[in-house]
């Protein structure tokens, strides 16, 4: 029995699909998750190639880089019950991205508006204990040291890293 030239070529091209749709390159400069059926299998891999099985798995990738969250200004309030403008910025990255999966389905927008709260939080909690001049003074670096430190413990929960 002989396999005609269009037989062969078709068959050629479903063995390269499926080479092509078991490989996948993780960046350097990304973090990548694997997926069996919507279910987390691995999330730890290095930068290079790596295999999958085509239709059973999925993968998808998140940046490894550092990500900036501007916040517009913002009143809070003193202790002394005054009002101050505040706007501020978070440096912040991905670090454990099967948590940061779990806990924002992957979607940055999700991931900033809840880093975001977190900052706001600290923020109010500190300004609660002050007067305008503590704020604005020396005790500036303490204030900011105090909300880093709390930011950085609750977007642990996130899988993210609060950097600045």
């Amino acid at each position: 029995m002989k396999i005609s030239s269009s037989s062969l070529g078709i068959i050629a091209l479903i063995v390269l699909g499926l080479i092509y749709g078991s490989v996948f390159t993780v960046g350097e400069r990304e973090l990548a998750i694997k997926f069996r059926f919507s279910e987390i299998v691995d999330s730890d891999y290095v930068p290079g190639l790596h295999f999958k099985l085509p239709y059973v798995n999925s993968v998808e990738f998140y940046p490894k880089r550092l990500l900036t969250i501007i916040n517009p200004q913002e009143q809070f309030l003193t202790k002394e019950k005054k009002n101050l403008y505040v706007d501020f910025f978070v440096k912040w990255r991905i670090t454990d991205v099967a948590t940061y999966y779990r806990a924002t389905g992957g979607d940055a927008n999700r991931a900033a508006s809840r880093l975001l709260e977190i900052v706001k939080d600290g923020i109010r909690a500190e300004f609660a204990k002050r007067t305008v001049p503590e704020v604005v003074s020396a005790e500036r670096r303490e204030i900011m040291a105090d909300m880093l430190t709390n930011a950085r413990d609750n977007a642990v929960q996130l899988g993210i890293e609060v950097v600045d």
